[in-house]
């Protein structure tokens, strides 16, 4: 008689992010990463994000750049499609809009421990200046638009209930996302 082992679990990863295999970023990785400004004030990206399995959002991360900033950030995850259009639509959860401090690190946002279970959802960041500096990747506009990236402008005070994006020509991919363990 032999033994043969059950399936192993397959499990979230603890950072989950536009980068991990979760969402569709992974051809960015031919990117370095590297600090820069974000874009423009007051807009919102949103990424592309598929969770196989259920997880738990303990917290919003993002990866801060070589500046120290006077502005705010908003990390937020949204369902998909069901505003009718292709994209995101209304907000899961979003954290609070919070100043990016500290120069080289990674932030977190603590925000109520959210279950969320497998499905299509969109990653979403928002930047209320251009003096916040983050690390993200800056792939070609080809690869952009095959990662089917968003974003949303003019929006004041942070993400909104309901996204009404528009199709991102401008590539930029910062490192965010959210948390399944609660601490690092």
């Amino acid at each position: 008689m032999t033994y043969e082992p059950g399936p192993r679990p397959y499990a979230a990863a603890p950072f989950v992010n536009a980068y991990s295999y979760h969402g569709a970023g992974l051809a960015n990785l031919l990117s370095t990463s590297a600090s820069a400004t974000f874009p423009a004030a007051s807009r919102a990206y949103y990424y592309p994000l598929v969770l196989p399995m259920a997880c738990t959002i303990y917290r919003f991360f993002w990866l801060n750049g070589a500046t120290a900033s006077t502005d705010n950030i908003q990390v937020g995850i949204y369902n998909d499609n069901d505003s009718g259009s292709d994209g995101p639509g209304t907000a899961f959860l979003r954290g609070t809009s919070t100043t990016a401090t500290g120069a080289n690190i990674c932030q977190f946002d603590n925000v109520t421990d959210t279950p969320i279970y497998p499905g299509r959802y969109w990653l979403a960041i928002w930047g209320g200046g251009t003096t916040t500096t983050l690390f993200r990747a800056n792939p070609s506009a080809t690869l952009n638009r095959m990662t089917n990236g968003y974003l949303q402008s003019g929006i004041a005070g942070g993400l909104p209930a309901t996204a009404t994006p528009a199709q991102n020509t401008t590539p930029y991919w910062p490192v965010f996302g959210f948390t399944t363990i609660s601490t690092p």
